[in-house]
């Protein structure tokens, strides 16, 4: 059976400890996430996983079966990431986890985690370029391992990687637009030697105000010395206001038949 990947975030208390660093771009990127929650709404958005193995026919990692699909409604309340409603190829299931599906962190933990000075990030290489027709900053990054709080568990064994990647700042709101993340120097041991994974954000409608949250993210990891892949595609839709007394049913959903 194939192994899938859990991962976690680090969180953080939302302060700002630490000395500015050399570049005012990701200074300005810096107090936008961890004024982050402090501006959000609690809301309530439809996750749908598509997960993918790659087909031992084929040999090639690029050639992707579909696997199943997860959807399930994420609820933020007060900065506090919960699922409801978990659906496993349309069967209900108690636990995300058991679906072998999972991540957590795509709202603020992967923000706070990135540009927190507590994680002695290196950025490097800024330079213009243009994503999603908006003008932005890209850099390239790095995180070294004693100060990485990104957590891999497969099959009950768990390890905080060093990792690299790159970064799309907006211009305009100096808000981060998406972030690429690949795992490096694995432990041999370990029972994967690649994990990588991408966020893209946009900004979408919550009542009469626009956020910027995620709306798009892709995770992919291999068994090691082999061809055996997964990759999870994550679309997050039909962002709302929630209440603690909300109702949550979507378009599709049981609760709304």
């Amino acid at each position: 059976m194939m192994l899938a990947a859990v991962m976690l975030f680090g969180q953080f208390d939302g302060s700002l400890p630490g000395a500015a660093s050399a570049d005012p771009v990701i200074d300005a990127a810096r107090e936008k996430a961890f004024s982050f929650t402090e501006t959000l709404p609690n809301y309530v958005v439809k996750q749908l996983t598509t997960r993918y193995g790659t087909d031992p026919a084929s040999r090639n990692r690029e050639a992707w079966k579909q696997l199943d699909v997860v959807t399930a409604d994420v609820v933020y309340d007060y900065g506090r990431e919960s699922y409801a409603n978990v659906l496993d190829n349309g069967k209900r299931t108690k636990d995300i986890q058991q679906t072998g599906a999972w991540s957590q962190g795509e709202f603020a933990g992967i923000l706070k985690t990135l540009l927190s000075p507590d994680s002695e990030a290196v950025f490097s290489n800024g330079q213009q370029v243009m994503i999603v027709n908006r003008p932005a900053w890209r850099y390239d990054y790095l995180v070294d391992q004693p100060h990485s709080a990104w957590l891999v568990e497969v099959n009950g064994e768990k390890y905080k990687p060093s990792y690299s990647g790159a970064i799309w700042i907006d211009r305009e709101t100096d808000r981060v637009l998406r972030i690429e993340m690949t795992a490096r120097d694995i432990p041999r041991e370990f029972p994967f030697d690649t994990v990588r994974s991408s966020i893209d954000y946009d900004f979408v409608p919550i009542e009469a105000r626009r956020f910027l949250l995620p709306v798009h993210s892709e995770a992919v990891s291999c068994l090691r010395g082999t061809s055996e892949c997964t990759r999870n595609v994550i679309e997050f839709r039909g962002y709302k206001k929630y209440a603690s007394d909300t109702s949550i049913t979507f378009e599709g959903s049981p609760q709304s038949k």
